[in-house]
């Protein structure tokens, strides 16, 4: 039996998920969390074989808790499922630790193949995925010079948090924040907020 940990910000996803998942009789969904930081006390407490994130989860989000998970659990087995099929959240979500990317539009069954893979310690991605994961690697895009922490703090910029709840939410000092901020700009040639904020929904980062 494959014991899950399911993260999404909606109950009624969740609620899907877990039937979609537990019609199969290898599946058992052991633990679900609406937040990053749910997410990782419900991954302590339970310690789950698989773990499903989405990526766009309030405060902290998915990728940045993909981090944390593997920094926790180096042998993380973990799924990304998200509306974002853009090639710089899948670079991410590798990076940071998922073992499989699977997008919302995925029909029914490329789910529960993309558990199996996971559980067994493959690599997945969706059809879908798979083809803007190539154009990722082939663009050579701006965004791919940024660490980790630099990615979340871009992302978070862009979509308007204040520095003081960038510090809060990942634990470090708002000083930090703005030396983060003060690289990132350097790396990708941007001189404000509002260069960012575009850069960030040109790319996929953001969406309006």
């Amino acid at each position: 039996m494959t014991r899950i940990l399911l993260i999404d910000d909606h109950a009624v996803v969740r609620a899907g998920y877990r039937r979609l998942l537990e019609c199969a009789p290898a599946y058992t969904v052991v633990a679900e969390a609406a937040s990053a930081a749910a997410g990782y006390r419900r991954f302590l407490e339970c310690q789950p074989d698989v773990v499903i994130t989405d990526l766009s989860l309030p405060g902290v989000g998915g990728i940045e808790l993909l981090r944390r998970l593997r920094v926790r659990s180096p042998n993380l087995r973990a799924l990304a499922f998200s509306v974002h099929e853009e090639p710089v959240f899948v670079e991410r979500a590798f990076a940071a630790g998922a073992l499989g990317y699977v997008s919302k539009r995925s029909a029914p069954d490329t789910l529960i193949a993309a558990v199996d893979a996971v559980a067994h310690g493959r690599e997945f991605l969706s059809a879908d995925v798979a083809h803007y994961r190539q154009i990722g690697q082939q663009s050579g895009d701006g965004l791919r010079t940024l660490s980790q922490r630099e990615f979340e703090i871009f992302r978070q910029i862009a979509e308007g948090r204040s520095v003081r709840e960038i510090a809060d939410g990942l634990c470090i000092s708002g000083k930090t924040v703005s030396n983060h901020y003060s690289q990132i700009r350097n790396k990708l040639g941007l001189r404000s907020a509002a260069e960012l904020a575009r850069l960030a929904i040109t790319v996929g980062v953001v969406r309006v």
